[in-house]
C-alpha cells in the first residue's frame, strides 16, 4: 500500500500540513498544477490526492471524471478558499472523499488525510477479491451477474473475514462503479446520530440543526451504501430502513416530504441473524428484505490455501510501505502459519505480517519475528494448539488488555479511554459487557 500523499496546490498555507504528515512517516509529493499532477499519478501511486480548486482551474467534477477513467483509485480531498454547501455535497456524491475550506485548521486536515490514507491501506485495491480457495472463487463467479442488479445483498461472516472488502469488490464490478460507495458502521454511532447520518435532516429539525444536511442514502444516490454490522441497528431505525428498501425513498428528520433515492444496499453482520430475529432484536420483515442475495464468507481456518497466499501478499505490501529489504519467509514459517486457526481471520493475519515486517532485522522473516506480546516471545509450538493460548496471544486478547490498560490510565473514565483507543464509547461499552458475560472482568 502506498505511503504517498500528493498535494496539487500553489498555496503556502499547506506547508505546515505537509510537515505534519512527513512527521507521520508519509512521503509528500507536490504539483503546482493539475497537468503536472497527472504525470505524477502515471509514475507514482499516491493513496490520497489533496487538490486545491478554484475558478481558474478544472472543476471538481472534471477532475473526478478523470480519476474514474484510471485503474488507480486514490482518495480525493478537495480544498478551496470558498465553496458552497451544494458544491461540496455534489463533489462527495461524485466520489470525492471530502471537501474542505483551505483555511481549515491544519491539525483537522492532518487527521482527515491520515484517516483517508488508513482506509486506503485497509482496503485491498484490486479488481479481484484475493483468494485461492476453490469454494470462495466459485462464490465470486456466482456474484458477478448479481452485482449488476439492484438487489440487496446480506454478507454474513466472522469479524475479520473481509466482508467490507467483498462489498467494495461487488461495487467495483457493478454498473454503479462510477457512483459513490459509502460505508457506515451501525455499531459505532449512537441512535440519534445514526439516524441523522443515514437519513439527514432539515434546518430547524432539532436544536443545533442550523442548515439542511443530506444523509448517507442521499449522498450514495446512484451508487452503493454499506451498512456494516446491521444487527446493531436499533429497532426504531430498522423500520425506517425497511421503507427505504421498499419505496426507494428517505424521510429526512423534520422533512415535509420523502426524497427519492437510487441506492444499492449491502449489509454485513458477524452475528447469527436468524437468532437475532427469533430473539426479537431484529425485524423479520427487514431480514427477508435484506436477505435477497445471502452470502456467507467462510472464516480463514476453512480456507487453508489462502493463508500462505495472503501472507505473501501482505508481506509484499508492507515491505514496500515500510521500505524494508526483506527477501521473504524463512523455511517452515508459512507451514507453521497454516497450522494456526486465526480467530481474528484475515485481519489478524494482516496485523501479524505487518508486525513481523516491522520487527524483522534480517533478510528473512523467522518465527521469532512473529511476536504476539511485548513480554512473551512467539512460541511456534503453540500454533494450532488451542490449549496453549496462555503463551500464544490472539488479537482479541491483546484488544482486551489494551482496553483494560486504557481504562486504568484514565482512572476508569470511559469517554477518555475510548478517545485514547480511537473507538466510540458505545463500542467500548459493548466490549466491556461482552467481557463481563464471559467472566473476563
Amino acid at each position: 500500500m502506498s505511503g504517498q500523499i500528493l498535494f496539487v496546490s500553489q498555496s503556502h498555507e499547506l506547508t505546515t500540513l505537509s510537515e505534519k504528515l512527513r512527521s507521520e512517516g508519509l512521503e509528500i509529493l507536490q504539483a503546482p498544477e493539475w497537468f503536472q499532477a497527472v504525470e505524477i499519478l502515471d509514475s507514482g501511486n499516491p493513496a490520497v490526492v489533496v487538490i486545491e480548486v478554484s475558478g481558474q482551474g478544472p472543476s471538481p467534477r472534471r477532475i473526478l471524471d478523470e480519476f474514474k477513467k484510471r485503474k488507480k483509485k486514490p482518495a480525493i480531498i478537495f480544498l478551496a478558499r470558498r465553496v458552497s454547501l451544494e458544491e461540496a455535497v455534489a463533489a462527495v456524491r461524485e466520489g470525492a472523499y471530502d471537501f474542505r475550506l483551505l483555511d481549515t485548521d491544519p491539525e483537522i486536515l492532518k487527521r482527515l488525510i491520515l484517516t483517508a490514507w488508513r482506509e486506503h491501506r485497509t482496503s485491498i485495491e484490486s479488481e479481484d477479491f484475493l483468494t485461492r480457495d476453490p469454494r470462495l472463487r466459485s462464490l465470486l463467479e456466482k456474484l458477478r451477474p448479481v452485482a449488476r442488479s439492484r438487489a440487496p445483498i446480506l454478507i454474513m461472516g466472522e469479524s475479520g473475514t473481509g466482508k467490507e472488502v467483498l462489498a467494495r469488490w461487488i461495487h467495483r464490478i457493478s454498473d454503479r462503479t462510477r457512483g459513490p460507495f459509502l460505508a457506515i458502521n451501525c455499531a459505532a454511532l449512537p441512535e440519534a446520530l445514526l439516524e441523522s447520518e443515514l437519513f439527514g435532516y432539515e434546518k430547524g429539525a432539532f436544536s443545533g440543526a442550523l442548515t439542511r444536511k443530506k444523509g448517507k442514502f442521499e449522498l450514495a444516490d446512484g451508487g452503493t451504501i454499506l451498512l456494516d454490522e446491521i444487527t446493531e441497528m436499533p429497532l426504531t431505525l430498522q423500520a425506517k430502513l425497511l421503507r427505504v428498501l421498499q419505496e426507494g425513498e428517505v424521510d429526512r428528520l423534520g422533512g415535509a416530504y420523502p426524497v427519492k433515492v437510487d441506492v444499492r444496499v449491502i449489509a454485513t453482520t458477524n452475528r447469527n441473524i436468524e437468532a437475532e430475529v427469533s430473539a426479537g432484536r431484529f425485524r423479520e420483515d427487514l431480514y427477508f428484505r435484506l436477505n435477497v442475495i445471502p452470502v456467507r464468507l467462510p472464516p480463514l481456518r476453512e480456507r487453508p490455501s489462502d493463508i500462505p497466499f495472503l501472507a505473501e501478499y501482505f508481506f509484499r505490501e508492507f515491505t514496500r510501505l515500510y521500505r524494508k529489504n526483506i527477501r521473504g519467509f524463512a523455511p517452515g514459517v508459512l507451514d507453521t502459519l497454516k497450522g494456526y486457526e486465526f480467530p481474528g481471520n484475515v485481519r489478524e493475519l494482516k496485523n501479524l505480517i505487518e508486525r513481523a515486517v516491522l520487527l524483522c532485522e534480517g533478510p528473512w522473516i523467522t518465527l521469532e519475528d512473529l511476536l504476539w506480546s511485548s513480554r512473551t516471545p512467539f512460541d511456534h509450538s503453540t500454533m494450532g494448539n488451542s490449549s496453549a493460548s496462555g503463551k500464544f496471544k490472539p488479537l482479541r486478547e491483546l484488544e482486551r488488555e489494551a482496553i483494560l490498560e486504557a481504562l486504568r490510565a484514565c482512572g476508569g473514565n470511559r469517554t477518555r479511554a475510548a478517545e485514547l483507543l480511537g473507538i466510540s464509547v458505545r463500542t467500548l461499552r459493548n466490549k466491556l459487557r461482552l467481557y463481563r458475560a464471559q467472566g473476563l472482568l
